[in-house]
């Protein structure tokens, strides 16, 4: 069976990135990819944001024990090879029984003006499969999970406007360096979190053009950790 470190190289010389382009693109050192590669870091806290750079399953480059790529929906049910790990359907009496598959929901996500209210105002139930190993992969709860979709351009090249992310909200305590959806000043936003002196935080964009945002430690009122990040699924291009 392959380690984690020759699954990570694999993949990323697969996807045509050095070590540092795949740093560049999480935002992170040189040194954070090459310490898993290497075999030094062996339960990094950004494999699932690795894997969705490197378009792979998080459990399978977790574990090994999971197919390489995610089930990704289809319009239809023609020309399916039964080999293919890809799982398509049209309909979802179509697909088989699996006790090894979790629905998950998606949502629009909303501040109210003020009020400081998080709300999830539910767009389509059962919107996509996962497979329970994903979430053992990831140490998250299906119950605990949310489906979404992004808005505007300041996470590119990391998300794009419209791409779809999975949110948990159990994850609220700030772990350097990982990605959150926040409530900041009746605003829904994305980003990247830092911790500052003082118990301050810096939201951070990677995109250029957007400033990062300070969040002293005594605004409490106007900032709320919805939750991290967990999981994206795009078409990778900027929107049009």
């Amino acid at each position: 069976m392959s380690t984690l470190s020759e699954r990570m190289k694999q993949a990323r010389v697969e996807a045509g990135l050095s070590q540092a382009e795949l740093a560049k693109q999480l935002g992170a050192g040189q040194s954070t990819i090459a310490s898993i590669e290497n075999g030094r870091n062996q339960s990094s806290g950004r494999l699932v944001e690795i894997a969705q750079v490197l378009q792979v399953n998080p459990a399978w480059l977790a574990s090994g024990q999971a197919p390489r790529k995610l089930p990704t929906a289809a319009t239809s049910l023609e020309n399916v090879n039964a080999t293919d790990q890809i799982v398509v359907w049209e309909n979802l009496a179509d697909l088989p029984p699996d006790e090894n598959r979790a629905w998950i929901d998606r949502y629009d996500l909303m501040c109210s003006a003020g009020s400081g209210i998080v709300q999830w105002e539910i767009r389509q139930k059962r919107a996509l499969p996962f497979t329970v190993d994903f979430f053992k992969a990831i140490g998250s709860k299906p119950e605990h999970c949310r489906l979404a979709n992004a808005r505007g351009n300041s996470m590119e090249p990391f998300l794009f406007d419209r791409d779809m992310i999975m949110i948990d909200i159990s994850k609220t305590a700030v772990r350097d360096g990982n990605i959150y959806a926040v409530r900041f000043e009746d605003e829904t936003l994305v980003k990247q979190l830092f911790k500052q002196a003082g118990g301050a935080l810096m939201l951070h964009s990677y995109n250029a053009k957007y400033p990062d945002r300070i969040v002293p430690a005594s605004d409490e009122t106007s900032f709320q950790v919805i939750g991290q990040v967990i999981y994206r699924s795009g078409s990778g291009l900027p929107g049009v």
